[in-house]
């Protein structure tokens, strides 16, 4: 069994086995007579992003800081057909998309939200959960259409990203099934 295989069965949406990067891990202090070494900038929660060439699994990072979305690194290898290419470049365009989207949209969210407190904030006290709950109908209210299109655009993309994804499942049987009828022929 893989050692990145750690998904439940509920999200398995791929043929592909994730890794799930939860934490950086520490290092062991260097010795004394070694020069510290300078802090690589942590991405995502981890301290450098896996090349996908020399990984054999999918990792899913913790969520990003601005858009709540947790970033992929796609596995791929030496064997990837055209197709599978095309696929695989595909998720990572509507990742990048997506990301674009809630870190937009997530900014804009908080930077309205801290006015409207501002604004209701009555001596120390906290504004109230009603006086809240309006705040978020009026933001629903002034951005459906914003959702609408994004829901529109997500399920498109999606659509496509299904229809490629078959397309290599179909490729990658015919290639299975060649394979096989070759190998019983001799």
């Amino acid at each position: 069994m893989n050692k990145c295989f750690k998904s439940q069965h509920r999200i398995l949406l791929s043929q592909l086995p994730r890794c799930y990067a939860t934490a950086v891990q520490k290092e062991a202090p260097p010795p004394a007579s070694q020069k510290p070494k300078a802090r690589v900038q942590i991405v995502g929660g981890l301290a450098h992003k896996p090349d996908p060439t020399s990984v054999n699994c999918d990792y899913i990072g913790p969520p990003d800081a601005q858009s709540n979305l947790r970033p992929y690194v796609r596995h791929y290898g030496d064997q990837e057909t055209e197709l599978a290419r095309k696929l695989r470049l595909k998720r990572i365009e509507v990742e990048a998309w997506n990301m674009d989207f809630w870190t937009r949209h997530n900014k804009r969210f908080y930077e309205e939200k801290d006015d409207f407190i501002r604004l209701h904030k009555e001596g120390e006290t906290e504004v109230s959960a009603d006086r809240m709950s309006e705040f978020y109908k009026s933001f629903l209210d002034k951005n459906w259409r914003i959702h609408l299109m994004y829901n529109i655009s997500w399920y498109l993309k999606n659509f496509d990203i299904l229809t490629l994804a078959a397309a290599v499942q179909v490729q990658r049987l015919l290639s299975r099934a060649k394979r096989r009828s070759g190998s019983t022929q001799t």
